[in-house]
């Protein structure tokens, strides 16, 4: 799927995410305790790095642009993903089938968002929107370049 320039970084940092996911759920089918409380330490540090920057980006930029062009009920979704995905690594230690929920919640979470909000709607976003997200991908990548 070709993505408008403005969505570009955004739609990259998602297969950040699926890898994310699938080692989630081949953790939690692996069964070992301490591989499980490894991935799950793993993911923690990944969301905290990777996926929570992507989500204020989201929340700051996109979503009121998705309101801006009459789709609320997609950002709602994205509002609602984005805060149970939240709710569940903050969970300090892997429990039961956790890791696993996480991974299918996250994997879900982004092909919701490539299939049903970008693909649909990048050429309905108005330019200065796409301007603002595109800024504050490169912001971000440039503070964590500089972090490392």
């Amino acid at each position: 799927m070709k993505r408008v320039a403005g969505l570009r970084d955004l739609s990259d940092d998602h297969h950040t995410a699926l890898v994310l996911a699938r080692r989630c759920r081949q953790a939690a089918q692996g069964g070992d305790a301490a591989a499980l409380g490894a991935a799950w330490s793993a993911v923690r540090d990944a969301f905290a790095r990777e996926l929570e920057p992507h989500f204020a980006i989201e929340e700051r930029h996109l979503l009121p642009a998705l309101e801006a062009i009459g789709e609320a009920a997609l950002a709602e979704r994205i509002r609602a993903d984005h805060a149970a995905l939240r709710a569940q690594v903050g969970e300090p230690a892997p429990r039961g089938g956790h890791v696993e929920a996480f991974g299918r919640l996250l994997d879900a979470h982004v092909r919701f968002e490539e299939r049903e909000v970008f693909e649909p709607v990048q050429h309905r976003l108005a330019p200065a929107a796409l301007a603002a997200i595109a800024a504050a991908c490169a912001e971000t990548r440039r503070a964590c370049s500089v972090r490392r």
